[in-house]
């Protein structure tokens, strides 16, 4: 989304932030959210939830990241595998790497769940 110039009242831009953040988030894009969080509460700390929403936004944020990062070494030991087992077929090999993309997200959710289990 291209920057773009508010205009009106201190209050009538936070609102505007907080309603955009509010969208980022309900579409999983945290990094946007965080960003319009952060203009709010460098101008106005106490408006609203804001503090308390970037916070989360943060937290979620880091969540996604760990899981692609899990993602991605799933398929990085799947690459490993395939070129051990010197797979011929470069279609299995596809198939081999998603499916270790698959089991690194599902042991990164695994592990986020004990996280929480632990915390809470």
């Amino acid at each position: 989304m291209p920057s773009q110039k508010l205009t009106g009242t201190l209050e009538e831009q936070c609102e505007f932030l907080y309603n955009l953040a509010l969208e980022k988030m309900s579409q999983g894009n945290y990094t946007g959210a965080i960003h319009a969080l952060k203009e709010i509460v460098k101008y106005k700390p106490d408006y609203r939830d804001a503090a308390q929403l970037l916070a989360e936004a943060k937290e979620r944020k880091s969540e996604q990241t760990f899981l692609l990062l899990m993602a991605v070494l799933g398929a990085s030991v799947a690459v490993a595998i395939g070129g051990a087992m010197d797979v011929p077929n470069d279609f299995i090999f596809l198939i081999i790497v998603i499916i270790g993309a698959l089991i690194g997200y599902a042991v990164g959710n695994l592990i986020r769940s004990f996280r929480h289990r632990r915390t809470s």
